[in-house]
């Protein structure tokens, strides 16, 4: 597992902040609306001091907290490492399956702990499995709509596992060492030296945001899971090659940046 750099490499929290929003979906309209699920023996989660109320994993009448969209293999229970502590498992429709946990909550905020929980699911989904990523915060109101999602918008689903299979996100930002000079002016590297050699190595890259003048470039790259080892070999090469240049290295994510699906009123929506 490769950890998330320090400085200038924005936190999570503001990470999911900037790109999704927290949401709920009714079963008829599509539109956000507080969950309606009923309640029975509250359990005490084992992450934190109070206890909520939550159904056993697979209720039918409990809300559904989607996490991804994965190929089908078999029936499959992860453990209880969802939101709130609940058990992660899968709802099957022909060769997809959507990866949930039950809830009660029809919202949920966009904290640090909870993107922490939300992200780890993914990473390990990502262990065995092409992952095709749900937004922060998607909240179904039952299985029976997340089945009729999957059914309905299939050949979609099936082009953007396609498009990430068997790969990974992975961040690279270049910082110009302050010690060394002010500005990425200043420093007079050309971004597309070092990227060109990361480039090659991966699928597919795009760009974000220079949110810093020390920034020389925020990239993310798509990677083949059997090529993370020698990508991140590349980036190790690199920082000897320029010393002025401080490299942050993140992930592997889920590929947000390349393909990543939302709950809107039309049903799933792709971005």
């Amino acid at each position: 597992m490769i950890e998330r750099g320090s400085g200038l490499d924005a936190d999570s929290t503001a990470r999911w902040q900037a790109r999704y929003e927290t949401r709920s979906v009714n079963e008829v309209s599509g539109k956000a609306s507080p969950s309606t699920a009923k309640v029975v023996e509250p359990i005490k989660i084992d992450d934190g001091s109070r206890v909520v109320e939550i159904k056993n994993a697979g209720d039918t009448e409990s809300g559904k907290y989607l996490y991804s969209i994965i190929p089908y293999r078999e029936e499959v229970e992860f453990g209880k490492i969802g939101m709130l502590g609940a058990e992660v498992y899968v709802i099957r429709c022909n060769d997809l399956a959507g990866v949930i946990s039950d809830t009660v909550n029809g919202e949920y905020e966009l904290t640090e702990a909870n993107v922490k929980r939300h992200d780890e699911v993914l990473r390990h989904l990502l262990e065995s499995y092409t992952v095709l990523p749900a937004e922060f915060g998607t909240v179904l109101q039952s299985r029976r709509v997340l089945a009729r999602l999957l059914k309905k918008a299939s050949d979609h689903i099936r082009e953007g596992l396609r498009l990430v299979e068997d790969s990974v996100e992975l961040g690279v930002k270049a910082v110009v060492r302050k010690e060394v000079v002010d500005t990425r002016e200043d420093a007079g590297v050309k971004p597309d030296e070092i990227l060109g050699s990361l480039k090659c190595l991966a699928v597919k890259s795009v760009s974000g945001d220079l949110f810093s003048d020390r920034l020389i470039f925020n990239e993310s790259f798509l990677v083949k899971k059997e090529g993370l080892a020698t990508f991140s070999k590349g980036v190790e090469k690199l920082r000897s090659t320029y010393p002025m240049v401080r490299l942050l290295y993140s992930g592997p994510w889920a590929p947000y940046n390349f393909v990543h699906i939302r709950i809107g009123k039309d049903g799933i929506e792709f971005k």
